[in-house]
């Protein structure tokens, strides 16, 4: 057990995470101290009250935490390129984070490990594998960024299935694991305020693939084609002429995903909206498949997998004009595939927020011809509305959502849509983007 090597680990980030990490750790016989620059002291004894803490420490990290300790537990949330962590990185303190732990646990003969990343699409390809296994008869769970951290899963050697959703913060701590399957969705531009460069974040996510036995990845995708990557499954909205290839085939009017062999599986009436989720869809069932082949119930499974909240979520229908919630649209390339979901449709966008240092005129270029209006909320308002000035549509900055959303449903007429899709995480006005979706829903539903 890796954990045994060391006597006193620091616990940096005391998010649900960090909890998970320390709670892992109380029968370990080891020294534990934690920090968080946001938390108070007080705040984090209460949450760790019946777990044994040597210190406590808070506000901005200094080199003084790290005298007495022999590794470093991050949580995702803490930036690597801190001086205090590169001081520790030249000093050779290990750094190690849930992942280290959770893969010191697993029984890989009996339980198998999906890891899937990318920019965007990641909780709906775990949630919908977690449901397929569990409709097939396995026993499963997803966890990691989606929520329920991997250290919080009970009883990990019964389960048949992990599906982890694994973010570029997670992948970027260097770790010994063994995925039985790595995923990459996508890799479009985020999180810019935490990597110098745009080929750092994407390294991060590539880095799955050093640790798959077998890798599934979108070759739609501008980076990820140019990987090159050999003996890799792959999915595409065209059919491709591979053997391990998985494409969208039409047929009378009806939409089916297809490989090379037999399947044929139709998705025409599932729940999710947009090509963007065809292109979950396949990923989903390509892992699927690597596990079962005999499970003939795929279609009718995928026809009654529920829209997950936050993601292209319909509200409500008020005098004919229907509301969407993609409040999970925290960067520019998920805005657009929201907005690209609606063909011919009047659409009506709230957007805004704090926007990463992302290449805002991308999202320019996309909307344009696409909306009829845009109405902007938060710290980056008046930047989006420079970026969208050529957009030759009318934008407005408001206070709060609630004025945004009024305004759009007084401009709004029947058979329109509006729809919230930030583009922009939610930290300037809210704790975490539901928040935010749900602030955007008990609005409306007073309409």
């Amino acid at each position: 057990m890796i954990i045994d090597n060391y006597n006193h680990v620091l616990i940096v980030g005391m998010g649900k995470t960090g909890y998970s990490i320390a709670k892992f750790l109380k029968n370990k016989n080891i020294f534990i101290s934690v920090y968080d620059s946001e938390k108070s002291i007080h705040d984090i004894r209460k949450e760790l009250k019946d777990i044994n803490i040597t210190n406590y420490y808070d506000g901005p990290l200094e080199e003084k935490y790290l005298n007495s300790i022999d590794c470093i537990a991050l949580s995702p949330g803490v930036d690597l390129r801190n001086p205090v962590l590169k001081n520790a990185i030249k000093n050779k303190i290990p750094i190690i984070n849930d992942l280290t732990l959770f893969f010191k646990e697993i029984n890989h003969e009996k339980t198998k490990v999906i890891g899937v990343t990318g920019t965007n699409g990641k909780t709906t390809v775990c949630t919908l594998l977690e449901y397929l296994f569990l409709k097939a008869g396995y026993k499963a769970v997803s966890a990691g960024n989606i929520g329920l951290p991997m250290l919080g899963i009970e009883n990990i050697n019964d389960l048949d299935f992990i599906i982890l959703e694994l973010s570029s913060f997670q992948l970027e701590i260097k770790n010994q694991l063994t995925l039985d399957v790595g995923v990459i969705l996508n890799i479009t531009e985020d999180h810019m305020d935490r990597y110098d460069t745009f080929d750092d974040y994407a390294m991060a996510k590539h880095s799955i693939l050093e640790h798959s036995k077998k890798k599934i990845i979108c070759v739609d995708d501008e980076v990820i084609k140019k990987w090159n990557i050999e003996d890799a499954i792959v999915f595409s909205e065209r059919i491709q002429n591979n053997k391990k290839a998985y494409g969208i085939k039409i047929e009378k009017n009806k939409k089916y995903i297809v490989d090379q062999s037999n399947l044929k599986i139709e998705i025409t009436n599932v729940n999710l909206l947009g090509r963007h989720n065809q292109l979950n869809f396949m990923a989903a069932i390509a892992t699927f498949k690597q596990f079962d082949n005999k499970f003939d119930e795929i279609d009718s499974v995928l026809q009654r997998f529920p829209v997950i909240n936050n993601r292209l979520e319909w509200v409500k229908e008020v005098n004919g004009i229907n509301f969407y919630n993609d409040s999970k649209s925290t960067n520019v390339s998920s805005a657009i595939a929201a907005v690209n979901a609606f063909e011919k449709k009047n659409i009506f966008l709230i957007a805004g927020g704090d926007s990463k240092g992302q290449n805002l005129s991308l999202f320019s270029k996309a909307l344009k011809n696409k909306i009829r209006k845009l109405y902007l909320i938060g710290k980056d308002a008046e930047l989006i509305k420079d970026a969208c000035k050529s957009l030759e549509v009318e934008i407005k900055i408001l206070k709060t959502m609630k004025e945004a959303t009024l305004q759009a449903f007084n401009d709004a007429k029947p058979e329109d849509i509006i729809l919230l899709a930030p583009a922009c995480a939610s930290y300037d006005m809210y704790r975490n983007y539901i928040e935010r979706g749900n602030d955007f829903k008990s609005i409306v539903a007073d309409y």
